[in-house]
């Protein structure tokens, strides 16, 4: 009898790391949601939409990314960052794992978050919290949800060569940031997309609650910034 497939859903799979991902698990049945399909930055977006199946995966890659002085920020910016890389995803996981746990089925979450969810950067403070609430996320759902065998984790991406981090680097402040890095390069989406595969794997059953770094060494060679 053929295996029945995983039904995944990819919040963002449309962006570069996105992309990766869906290649990577193109074996899966994969259901995307990107912005076309459900604008995260408006918050009764989430409350009002339905999901119906109950999956084997999520992964949550969406996020927008846009440097600002904190105190030139206005509300609206602030709403739409928050909402787009937290708080909608929550409003749609929780609906998500009600089916889930109703059904008795296992799950597995993915979250990409960011070495911003640890540290801290000028003009970023936005993207920055965000990330360290999904890290929040994670620690917090691994604990109260892993007794009925859901398990979730984060990967954080350091500097990925992105349109998003083409777009807010410069080629200056890209090759200076090679040279601080152990690895002497700044990391493909298709590094990131390895480790989503990775953790997905059927006979990963043991980890959960954690934040996987895949940035190249920067964060340890005491070097992260610019």
């Amino acid at each position: 009898m053929a295996k029945l497939k995983k039904k995944t859903i990819i919040f963002g799979s449309s962006g570069d790391i996105g992309k990766k991902i869906k290649y990577l698990l193109k074996n899966d049945n994969i259901f995307e949601l990107n912005s076309k399909e459900l604008d995260l930055s408006n918050i009764k977006n989430a409350k009002n939409f339905n999901i119906k199946i109950i999956p084997d995966n999520i992964i949550f890659v969406s996020a927008i990314n846009k440097p600002k002085d904190f105190l030139k920020l206005n509300d609206n910016e602030i709403e739409e960052v928050f909402n787009t890389n937290f708080l909608s995803f929550i409003i749609l996981l929780k609906k998500l794992l009600k089916r889930v746990v109703k059904a008795k089925k296992k799950c597995k979450i993915i979250l990409i978050t960011s070495l911003y969810s640890q540290f801290g950067r000028s003009k970023r403070l936005l993207y920055s919290i965000s990330k360290h609430a999904l890290l929040g996320l994670t620690r917090n759902i691994a604990v109260e949800l892993g007794p009925r065998g859901i398990t979730i984790n984060a990967v954080s991406p350091g500097y990925v060569d992105t349109k998003m981090t083409r777009r807010n680097l410069n080629a200056k402040e890209i090759k200076f940031l090679k040279s601080k890095t152990p690895l002497q390069k700044i990391i493909r989406p298709k590094d990131i997309a390895l480790v989503v595969k990775a953790l997905l794997n059927d006979e990963i059953v043991s980890i959960t609650g954690q934040e996987i770094i895949v940035d190249g060494g920067i964060s340890i060679n005491g070097s992260f910034g610019l």
